[in-house]
């Protein structure tokens, strides 16, 4: 199989786990919730460095830029499509649960309620199609972004 779809599917795979857990956790969460996108993104990193390590002795830096984008291509509609179903029909209600869960914890610290109801108001304008969406757009550019860094220094040699 080739490197970069490999790498794209255990990346949709495991970032799809992660969210899963998340919403599973529900409200339990809390403000731990915010973490996920900081796990993904370190998760994503790790997964392209590999990926960009198996293929550097035959791609440039384009050649691994482009091996990065057909990864985050093939894990961003994983994403996508489980983040959507975790969201949408496995834990259709973790939106609103997360949007009272925020509203508590931002009245609880003593904020003023013009700006927890700015808050609360985006999470509850939220939905499965929109945050599923923004994973996968999100897994796309993390991919590029770490590939185009990474293929700096995993890449072949001009001297061949």
């Amino acid at each position: 199989m080739n490197v970069p779809v490999k790498h794209g599917l255990i990346l949709g795979v495991v970032a799809a786990l992660i969210s899963f857990v998340t919403a599973a956790m529900g409200a339990q969460m809390g403000m731990m919730a915010a973490v996920f996108p900081l796990v993904a993104t370190v998760v994503t990193i790790v997964i392209v460095f590999l990926a960009l390590r198996e293929t550097a002795a035959e791609a440039s830096w384009t050649g691994q830029l482009l091996n990065s984008a057909i990864l985050g291509a093939v894990a961003a509609v994983i994403v996508f499509v489980l983040s959507w179903l975790t969201l949408g029909v496995v834990f259709p209600n973790y939106l609103a649960e997360m949007a009272a869960a925020t509203e508590h914890a931002l009245a609880s610290a003593g904020l003023a309620p013009e700006m927890i109801e700015a808050q609360v108001q985006s999470l509850e304008e939220a939905t499965a199609v929109g945050q599923s969406f923004a994973g996968a757009v999100g897994t796309i550019v993390t991919c590029l972004v770490a590939g185009a860094i990474i293929g700096i220094f995993k890449r072949a040699s001009k001297e061949q």
